[in-house]
């Protein structure tokens, strides 16, 4: 049985993409070889606090990693569902495929630094290396099960808890630290650098971090490793049965977490939600085309996991933007935390009719130019109500505590602006790159929602591009030493204008291609890989959904271990 399952693990991993196994595996070298560098590199004062800290980020690492680039993705659980094999056996065998792969042996790599560690520490005598480098050899193998099984029980964690509320705000601040990291992590990457040295000759000194890092697993067999060569047996007896002890613990719920979940996507309600009473008391919205699809919009970014993930995801990409900023020493960034969560607008929002599955079918079945529109300006409206609000509130919070109020005007342009073009990004390349993803009711994790690398990078820069005229008029009053008062009215009338025309135009641009191409939409959506006759002009749209569809087709074949599929020629309409 495990057999079986690593042969079709190794099958599979043989049909990736072989660049993305060169890399994985060079960085995975990488960081081993580092591990060992530190340990051999660092005083002998600063040794143990150093390996301390890389055996927890080790740790760290498994546990974000898989979450983040859905590792788990080779061999999933609810492929066997059908199978007539106990879950038992099951979760045994998917937790050991687990084990052959370029992760798990470059880790293990790693944790054998361990036995260079005790080599160096345990001084001259024979018994002391000896007894040290035997407690390092048990406790780096058990750190390598505990590690990668504790992974695997946070993801299966991750999976049912994203049918909360809590599970959602927990992936949420996964997400924005680490989009937090792409966008302005480089603001501390100098101190860092300049801090490694420090770092290698001093360890944590008396800070007491040593001593909260020895409480986690992953710095037990250190521990025991230092009380093996100092000649206590009896607490590296202690502490390495204590690991073996919670690697076991660890081990079983990870086999029963792997196991093939059919029960409800969410969790049942027990009251209406907030939402839905704010929008129905008094009639908030017209009974309109528009004002139903505004408040299916708003009800679904408020009560779908996913497109909560993404509100929460943006709001902690601001908060760790301003964070960013405290940290390297520019708190004048915090303010900017709500263009950040604005700028998410365009990203969130680029895949709107993946993101629903294919009910793209309703409008399809009753297709009509007003119904169309409505659709595709109530989703904008949705996306800037969604997102505005969060992006105004996080930005006059972190004024009012660093105290940047001279930069609020410009702030508040680039977040009217960005806002707007966002809009028009979003719903533009939610038709022309729409990719397919899980219907909403059997997703498992935070990455079945089809997104689309190519079109994030086209919303990205797209609204980069469009913003600006408001970047031209509110930097200069960002930086101007005294402004006069028309330039700052002058700013928030270029922001207005700027969010209005680009609204305006997006809304109308995706609103005529969705009208053209309604059948093709919904043929990408409904039968990925299909590629239509109808609509392919050469034109820059079409342009873009071909090279949109190609990465879609290259993700999902990726996802899955395989090859990018060749499209299967179809006319449709």
């Amino acid at each position: 049985m495990v057999g079986e399952l690593i042969r079709l693990k190794l099958a599979i991993q043989r049909h990736t993409l072989s660049w993305k196994r060169v890399l994985g595996l060079v960085l995975g070298v990488v960081g081993a070889l580092a591990t060992w560098v530190a340990v051999l590199v660092a005083a002998p004062s600063a040794r143990s606090d150093v390996l301390l800290f890389v055996l927890a980020a080790w740790l760290v690492g498994w546990l974000v990693g898989p979450i983040l680039t859905s590792g788990a993705a080779v061999l999933r659980p609810e492929y066997f569902t059908l199978l007539p094999l106990s879950p038992r056996r099951l979760g045994f065998g998917l937790l050991a495929s687990v084990f052959v792969g370029v992760g798990a042996a470059v880790t293990a790599g790693a944790v054998l630094a361990l036995v260079g560690y005790a080599v160096v520490t345990a001084g001259s005598d024979v018994a002391s290396v000896a007894a040290a480098v035997g407690t390092a050899v048990v406790g780096a193998a058990l750190l390598l099960v505990f590690t990668v099984a504790v992974s695997r029980v946070a993801y299966a964690l991750l999976g049912a808890a994203m049918r909360t509320r809590m599970g959602v705000e927990i992936a949420a601040i996964q997400y924005g630290l680490v989009l937090s990291s792409m966008f302005v992590g480089w603001l501390i990457v100098s101190p860092a650098v300049s801090a490694v040295p420090v770092f290698l000759r001093d360890g944590f000194g008396a800070s007491g971090v040593s001593g909260v890092l020895g409480l986690f697993p992953s710095s037990w067999p250190l521990l025991a490793v230092d009380a093996a060569a100092a000649g206590d047996h009896a607490s590296a007896a202690g502490l390495i049965g204590a690991l073996a002890l919670v690697t076991a613990l660890v081990v079983l719920a990870a086999v029963a977490l792997l196991t093939p979940y059919v029960g409800n996507r969410t969790v049942r309600r027990r009251t209406r939600p907030w939402g839905s009473r704010v929008l129905t008391r008094g009639r908030l919205l017209p009974g309109t085309p528009l004002g139903a699809v505004v408040g299916k919009e708003l009800r679904t970014w408020w009560r779908d996991p996913w497109r909560s993930l993404e509100i929460r995801s943006s709001i902690w990409f601001g908060i760790f933007v301003a964070i960013y900023g405290v940290i390297a020493g520019i708190p004048q960034l915090a303010g900017l935390a709500g263009i950040a969560v604005a700028l998410m607008a365009g990203l969130s929002g680029a895949n709107l009719f993946g993101q629903d599955g294919t009910a793209l079918w309703l409008l399809v079945v009753g297709q009509s130019r007003r119904a169309l529109r409505a659709d595709i300006r109530g989703r904008q409206i949705g996306l800037v109500v969604a997102l505005g609000v969060p992006a105004l509130g996080l930005s006059t919070l972190m004024m009012v505590l660093s105290g940047v109020f001279e930069f609020a005007v410009p702030i508040y342009a680039g977040i009217l602006a960005t806002l707007g073009v966002g809009s028009a990004v979003a719903v533009v390349m939610s038709v022309v790159g729409v990719t397919p993803g899980v219907d909403p009711h059997r997703r498992v994790n935070a990455t079945d929602a089809g997104e689309n690398g190519f079109a994030i990078q086209v919303a990205l820069w797209a609204v980069l591009s469009f913003v600006a005229p408001t970047v031209a008029v509110a930097v200069p009053l960002a930086f101007a030493a005294d402004p006069p008062p028309w330039l700052a009215v002058a700013a928030l009338g270029v922001a207005f204008g700027n969010a209005l025309v680009a609204a305006w135009a997006g809304g109308a641009v995706a609103a005529r291609r969705l009208e053209s191409h309604l059948p093709e939409t919904f043929a990408r959506l409904r039968y990925p890989g299909t590629t239509t006759a109808k609509g392919r002009g050469g034109g820059f749209l079409d342009y873009l959904s071909g090279h949109a569809e190609s990465a879609a087709l290259a993700a999902a074949a990726a996802a899955k271990g395989e090859k990018p599929a060749e499209k299967t020629k179809e006319t449709v309409g």
